[in-house]
């Protein structure tokens, strides 16, 4: 009977061990879903970003439009600290009920973006000044401006966008993705 008795203890143990075993494996998978949900919807933000960029006339870029998110030098706007997004000074559109949301998915998540013109100063680009990309024609070889003094004679260089893109979604998932854009 004592022996049994020990037997039936020793099952109870390993069944529960095996239930919460079980469990957090349950848990750990949800929460990894969760974050490669946030990290597919971020595109999201940064299509509505790049659309933006498409309206709106070039010479509008040359300065800050802080209502859409768009800053014209890359150290305007810190795209990973917490506080830039949840308000203060010329980021407030990002508090909770206002901004610039590229909208809210069937899962929750709420997608937010800053664009950031990969330049130093605000105005007209230029290389002493800005991050630029220069191309002959579409098919031909790209590439980043190294200084040459003869960017910009046939008239394609053009400054780098960095687009970052952020989702919150449920149980406090977070995701960043960042794009480059020319």
């Amino acid at each position: 009977m004592l022996i049994t008795l020990i037997a039936l203890v020793t099952l109870a143990l390993a069944a529960l061990a095996l239930v919460r075993s079980v469990d957090t494996n349950i848990i750990v998978a949800g929460n990894v879903s969760l974050k490669q949900a946030a990290t597919l919807t971020a595109d999201n933000g940064v299509e509505t970003a790049v659309g933006w960029m498409n309206s709106v006339a070039a010479n509008s870029l040359e300065s800050d439009a802080t209502e859409n998110a768009y800053y014209a030098t890359s150290d305007g706007f810190d795209p990973l600290a917490d506080q830039s997004w949840r308000g203060g000074g010329v980021t407030t559109r990002f508090a909770e009920g206002g901004g610039i949301t590229a909208g809210v998915d069937s899962s929750g998540n709420r997608i937010r973006y800053v664009i950031q013109r990969m330049c130093s100063e605000v105005g007209v680009p230029t290389e002493d000044l800005c991050l630029l990309i220069e191309g002959i024609a579409e098919g031909h070889d790209q590439g980043v401006s190294t200084g040459r003094s003869d960017i910009g004679n046939d008239g394609l260089a053009s400054p780098v966008y960095r687009i970052t893109a952020r989702v919150d979604g449920p149980r406090n998932t977070v995701s960043y993705v960042q794009a480059f854009v020319y």
